[in-house]
């Protein structure tokens, strides 16, 4: 009786320690396809569509969409942080508005989140987070899903293609899901970045973001 229930136990955690181990090598993979730990700060910029993304339901036609002809980002893996600067205006192009922000570790999750949505965020944060690993299809495509968790239960999934590149991240900022989708990657010194990024907030565009070749890495 004792027997049968020490396999049983062992049964039940095999599955758990063979996930984190499943886990480990996907993100060793994917950091190694990435060029990720050759990345201690990272700038990049371009142009595209900014949506103007306010509380309450989506609008039957969508975000109030915005032309936006600057948008620049510097992430700091080192120190958990992001800036952003932002220049975007309505088709009229009667006006402009600009948005600064900074992130940092201990900003509220509405702001935070976009740190960890980032290919080379969401690779530091499920590597410290004890992450898990699941098959899923997806349009018939098959992705290795990636969940780990973040301090304040904020869940974090990342869809990880055959070729070990990020292809889609996702959240949730309140009762709200928040994806980040990357597309057409291309390596600058040594590392692989994503040239298309768009977003959505409950399934509704946020952001298409085209960028420049001005991209710098630095350890």
């Amino acid at each position: 009786m004792v027997k049968h229930f020490l396999y049983l136990l062992l049964a039940t955690a095999l599955p758990a320690t063979a996930y984190a181990q499943d886990a480990k090598a996907v993100l060793a993979a994917a950091s190694k396809a990435l060029g990720a730990e050759k990345v201690g700060t990272l700038h990049y910029s371009g142009s595209g569509s900014s949506y103007v993304v306010t509380h309450g339901i989506v609008p039957a036609t969508g975000w109030t969409h915005r032309v936006m002809k600057e948008y620049v980002r510097d992430l700091d893996l080192k120190t958990t942080s992001s800036r952003l600067r932002l220049t975007r205006s309505d088709e009229t192009a009667t006006g402009a508005e600009f948005i600064s922000q900074a992130v940092g570790a201990d900003s509220p999750w509405d702001r935070q989140y976009e740190f960890w949505i980032t290919p080379y965020g969401f690779l530091k944060g499920a590597m410290a987070h004890s992450a898990t690993v699941e098959a899923r299809t997806v349009g018939g495509t098959v992705y290795k899903v990636v969940t780990f968790t973040l301090p304040g239960s904020h869940t974090v999934m990342g869809y990880i293609n055959d070729k070990n590149l990020i292809e889609k991240i996702e959240t949730s900022v309140g009762d709200r899901t928040v994806e980040a989708l990357y597309r057409d990657y291309k390596e600058f010194d040594g590392v692989q970045v994503p040239m298309m990024v768009t977003e959505k907030h409950d399934g509704s565009l946020s952001l298409i973001l085209i960028l420049k070749d001005d991209v710098r890495v630095e350890a």
